[in-house]
């Protein structure tokens, strides 16, 4: 009974956020619409203007002749490209599948590696729709100067223009090289001009990771971005380009030390389990016995809460109704929290371990590695906590002006945002039209 009441609010929801969408697109229908940029930061803290105020004036211009928010929340679990891939399709992970940087699907029986070219342009592994495939398959044209999926083939798309990331390519190519991109982009007949570009810079994460947040090594990488993204505006003002900007950040940074890391291997055979990921988080299947065995067996791992995945089919009559109540009403400890949103895709592993924040799980082989164990920031806690929360900044002719702030926001409803802006239909997603409200003019 909960379970349809839960399923039937959401179709609701969705439906009147799209019906509202509509209304509007229809109501300014006359007016011209200005391109929209996506800009995403990797790793920029929601604090982070405040603790390099010198470091950040093209930011702080941009958030006070526009309208920002105090917080992005991210989805969990706070990692690259579950969060850039949200960003864009306004879905939790569980419903566009890209639940980690790494996943494990059953039906291919393989591991998605983030960093492997023949994962990330591969369109098997992508669910939803993200923003430069509504614009396409709304008759408009759409680039990517790099983001999380934007190299596959999507629900038999991709964008009109896109580059595909290099780490190589991106750490030596001088910037200038990416601005005039954008600019010729932008300077194309309006047929054949992107309505969407999406736009990655990098470099505040693994400064994060390596120095940690605070440090002046991040504080320099901050200064970075931000002077980068002060010459792309200045250049596109010059060559009198307007553009809608969205500024945003797929999570934060918290401090990490090698004296706050918990060794997996200590409390249970690897040689048992299969891991689809690690570090901070650990997401195990059990090759003997059963999860809730794995479960108890690790229930006394110290500095950390370990969960299981509530994956299973809701059965039929009483047992189906008692089922809904155990894990969105009367959440148990064992379960995974409902606010997690990790729940009804096979690609979720059944046992999971949530470290606390700042604490890190990882195998004693990982924790040799170089780079890897000496992290000084690391990402990937519960999104309840404030060091993981991002940044999200808004600016342009479509936006409200005079520097207001709201409240924090979890960044499902972005998407549905740059939709509005954009005067497209939004397809079915988990967000609402708050931001529509709160940002547009």
């Amino acid at each position: 009974m909960k379970t349809s009441l839960r399923l039937l609010s959401r179709v609701l929801a969705v439906t009147g956020a799209a019906l509202s969408l509509s209304a509007s697109v229809r109501a300014d229908a006359g007016a011209p619409t200005p391109p929209l940029l996506l800009v995403s930061m990797d790793g920029f803290r929601w604090d982070y203007r405040e603790m390099y105020p010198a470091e950040t004036p093209h930011l702080q211009q941009y958030a006070a002749e526009g309208i920002s928010a105090r917080e992005l929340i991210p989805v969990y679990p706070s990692n690259t490209f579950p969060n850039h891939y949200t960003i864009v399709t306004g879905l939790y992970p569980a419903h566009h599948g890209i639940i980690n940087n790494e996943v494990f699907d059953p039906k291919f029986g393989e591991l998605f590696h983030y960093n492997r070219p023949q994962y990330s342009g591969d369109g098997r592994w992508w669910g939803g729709e993200p923003i430069w495939i509504t614009a396409v398959k709304q008759g408009r044209r759409s680039a990517s100067y790099y983001w999380v999926g934007a190299e596959a083939e999507i629900e038999g798309a991709r964008p009109t223009y896109y580059k595909h990331f290099d780490a190589a390519v991106y750490a030596s190519q001088p910037f200038d090289v990416r601005i005039e991109q954008v600019v010729q982009w932008l300077k194309l007949p309006p047929d054949q001009r992107p309505a969407i570009i999406t736009f990655y810079l990098e470099e505040t994460n693994s400064a994060g990771h390596k120095f940690g947040p605070g440090s002046p090594e991040l504080g320099a990488a901050v200064k970075l971005l931000d002077g980068r993204l002060g010459a792309l505006m200045d250049r596109l003002k010059a060559e009198h380009l307007p553009v809608n900007l969205i500024v945003v950040s797929d999570h934060g940074m918290t401090p990490v030390s090698p004296d706050r890391v918990v060794i997996l291997d200590d409390y249970v055979d690897l040689k048992t389990v299969q891991m689809d990921f690690e570090t901070p988080q650990v997401g195990l299947h059990p090759l003997q016995g059963t999860a809730r065995e794995l479960w108890r067996h690790l229930a006394g791992i110290p500095h950390a809460k370990v969960y299981l995945a509530d994956n299973e089919p809701a059965p039929a009559g009483l047992a189906g109704w008692v089922h809904a109540l155990r894990v969105d009403g009367f959440e148990r400890a064992d379960y995974l929290p409902a606010r997690f949103h990790l729940t009804g895709n096979p690609r979720i592993p059944p046992v999971w371990i949530v470290p606390d924040l700042g604490w890190v799980v990882e195998t004693r082989a990982s924790s040799k590695i170089p780079g890897l164990h000496d992290m000084k920031g690391n990402h990937g806690f519960d999104n309840a906590d404030r060091d993981m929360h991002g940044t999200l900044i808004a600016d342009g002719p479509s936006f409200k002006t005079g520097g207001g702030v709201i409240d924090p926001v979890a960044n499902i409803h972005i998407y549905n945002l740059m939709c509005a802006a954009l005067r497209l239909t939004p397809a079915p997603n988990d967000g609402d039209d708050r931001l529509v409200h709160a940002m547009l003019r």
